[in-house]
This record gives C-alpha cells, structure tokens and sequence, in this order.
C-alpha cells in the first residue's frame, strides 16, 4: 500500500509519515509553500532540517499553489500526487487529492473543516464586521471554503479529532456516515523533559512557572478562542489575593497579543508576567522541560454557543497539540476538557478549567498542591497519553482506515 501524505498543519503530515513507514507502510510526503507559518513546516519541529536537507521521503515544491488557477508547477505536482493507492491528508489535501483522481482519508486539525461551512464563515463576517473588525481574507476563504466542500464529499472517509465538529460540522455538510473518530498521534519520548540549564537558572527561584502556551486570539468568538483573557483575568485575582512566588511567561502570538498586554497592564500584574518572542518546537520543549512549570493551554469563549450551538451543555472540546505535549513532558495542565467520548468515556489527569472562577481555583490548586503532588499529577498525565496519543498505539488507527478504504476500492474495480 503506498501511501501519500499532504497538509501540513503543525506538521502532523511530516510525524505521521514518519511513524507510517516506522510501521512498515510505504509512506512520503508532499510539502509545498502553500502555508504562510513557520510552524507548518518539518525544520520548525526538527531543527536539523531545512529547506534544503531534508529526508528523501519529502518531495518539496517550493511553489505556493493558485487553487483556482493552477499553473504547470502546481500541475505538475498533482500528476505526481496520483501515483499512490490511498492518501492521507488535511488543510487543503482534499482539493489536492480530488484533483489527482486518487481515494483519501481526510482528517481535519480545525480550521480546514471549519472553511468548509461556507455560510457560517460568512455569518462570522458578518459578526465581525459589526464589532468594526476586518474580517480576515474573506473573499479567499470563502472561494477556498467552496473548492473544500466540494472536495469532501468525494472524502472516503473523514476523520475527526474534536467532539465539537461531529454535529456542527460533518452532520451539516451531510457527511456523518463517512466519519472516524481519529486522535493526535504524537512522539512522546521526543517530549520527555531536558532540562535546559541557562533556562532552569533564570526560573529557579519562583516556585511555579506558569506557561501560556496558547496563542493570543479570544476577543471574538466568531474569529479564534483561545480564552487568554479569561486566563489573565484569574491570574491576577490569584496573585493579587494570594501573593505567591510564582511568574507567568506569555508567548508574543496571536491577533490579539496588544489586547493581552492592555490588560495584563490594566489589571496591575506586570511585575508577575513576561512576554518571550514565538518560539519553535525546541523552545517549546525547553520551557515544557522546566521542573517548576504549570503550562496553561486554552479555555474557549464563554459565549461559545453563538458558534457552535449543537453542543450542550458545554463545548464538546478535548485536547489540542499544546495540552498533548506538556503531558509527555510530565507537567501539571490547566486547560479545557470536555471530550471523554473521544477516550473511550475516560477522564485525563488534568486541572481542567472554562470559566474564569474555575482557571482560578485551579491555579490556587496548584500553589496548594506542593511540588511532589504536581510532579505526580504530571506522571499521570504523561501515562493517558502514551495510551491514547503515543505513536506506537495511535498510528494503528489511520492505518486500519487506509486499508480499509484500499480494499474497498479494489472490491469495486473486480
């Protein structure tokens, strides 16, 4: 079975290549300069790389596609595509894959299932355009939102990481019966702790580090919500209140970065907070590996329902690439969680929070908790996610499907 691979998406194309051919799949990968972040592609998770040193199971066009209007390179690239029996792909993998005439498994990271409900994305413009705010690339991603939707109803199967797309997405768009639930699949011993000296000295004398790992987007439901605001809000009451030795360190990421600042300097925390430049996925680790750290991932908007009103009564939302790697480091997480569905009715070890007051009592629990109790939380978590993200078990899953999907086809052909 040859398997191809496109749609790049915090590099989730490039790990499950990689773990499809540790399984003994002839798998590669197709990479293009489709997206505009760093982080989507293989030299931002593997330093080692880059644009010209990478595996020979790496085909890069270094073109950025026209969708609407490919020329002889993007041609050129799809012809290539079809020599495969199956693909596996997000982002814009379905386009890529339909046009190359070739069955796919198409397994959505969010956004590129999200474009496809092409009358929600207007109404969201709309929205937008009410709170005076530039609604971001409209015309392109409605005409892109059109070409995906199109392109998934020739999906042989869907694949979904997240209980709040499965009735506000797949069943609108009239694709319920083609739907998988799938999971993150993740190297966690990638993740395991290294402590990086200079950065463990600069952080040893606070008692907790609390990492928002989370980019910077929450002022409106109808753009990204990431419920930094909430977060920032409840760290202040738990410093002002509690007066702990403690430092939350902020990633400059995000549209609404400006807005954090505003606030964090308007609840009086400066002191408390510091902001650190976007980083790559060793950054990321480094910070993960400090043995004082409490990451904080997400917490959605608490108006949630405008958006997504099929679920009830709470936002159907489990855990993103963030919440994933900070567990296979062994650390403490405060994040969302409302998505036992998805693992088989089990509950993670995790400080869940949503509204502003649970955030708060989280971080009260985690001051209270001792060091002892937090490195034991942080072990916990790392053993739920080596069953259900680690590799060695997860990549089973898409596996299973692809050859589901190849055996089907060839039924069809006799």
């Amino acid at each position: 079975m040859k398997v191809y691979t496109y749609g790049n998406i915090l590099n989730n194309s490039y790990n499950l290549t990689r773990f499809l051919r540790a399984k003994g799949v002839e798998a590669e990968m197709f990479l293009d300069d489709s997206s505009p972040s760093p982080q989507d592609y293989p030299w931002w998770e593997d330093s080692l790389l880059s644009p010209e040193s990478l595996p020979e199971w790496i085909h890069y066009y270094q073109i950025n596609p026209s969708f609407y209007f490919p020329n002889r390179a993007f041609k050129k690239m799809i012809e290539d595509f079809s020599d495969c029996d199956v693909a596996l792909v997000c982002h814009w993998g379905p386009i890529i894959a339909r046009r190359a005439g070739v069955p796919f498994f198409f397994y959505s990271y969010g956004t590129d299932l999200n474009i496809a409900m092409v009358g929600q994305n207007l109404k969201s413009a709309a929205h937008n355009l009410a709170r005076f705010e530039k609604p971001v690339g409209l015309r392109w991603t409605s005409l892109m939102g059109v070409l995906q939707r199109r392109a998934l109803r020739k999906a042989d199967r869907i694949g979904v990481m997240m209980g709040y797309q499965v009735y506000n997405c797949v069943q609108k768009l009239g694709l319920l019966s083609k739907m998988v639930p799938v999971r993150l699949v993740w190297d966690i011993d990638k993740y395991q702790p290294q402590e990086d000296i200079e950065l463990v000295e600069k952080y040893k004398k606070y008692e907790i580090v609390y990492f928002m790992v989370a980019r910077h987007t929450w002022k409106s439901v109808w753009r990204d919500f990431k419920g930094n605001d909430k977060c920032i809000r409840a760290f202040a009451r738990f410093v002002n209140e509690k007066k702990p030795n403690v430092r939350l360190v902020c990633i400059e990421k995000g549209a609404d970065v400006g807005a954090s600042k505003k606030l964090v300097t308007s609840l009086g925390i400066e002191t408390y907070v510091e902001w650190v430049a976007e980083m790559n996925k060793d950054g990321i680790r480094a910070y993960n590996s400090l043995p004082n750290v409490v990451v904080l991932d997400q917490f959605w908007h608490d108006d949630w329902q405008r958006r997504w009103p099929e679920d009830k009564p709470n936002p159907a939302f489990g855990f993103g690439s963030a919440s994933i790697e900070a567990l296979s480091a062994c650390r403490p997480l405060i994040t969302i969680f409302f998505d036992e569905k998805f693992y088989d009715g089990d509950r993670p070890p995790v400080l869940s929070a949503f509204k502003e007051d649970e955030i708060y009592e989280r971080l009260v629990q985690t001051l209270e908790m001792g060091a002892e109790e937090r490195r034991e939380l942080g072990k916990r978590g790392r053993e739920f996610v080596v069953k259900y993200h680690g590799w060695e078990n997860t990549t089973d899953m898409y596996i299973d499907v692809l050859e589901g999907i190849v055996r089907s086809r060839r039924k069809r052909e006799v």
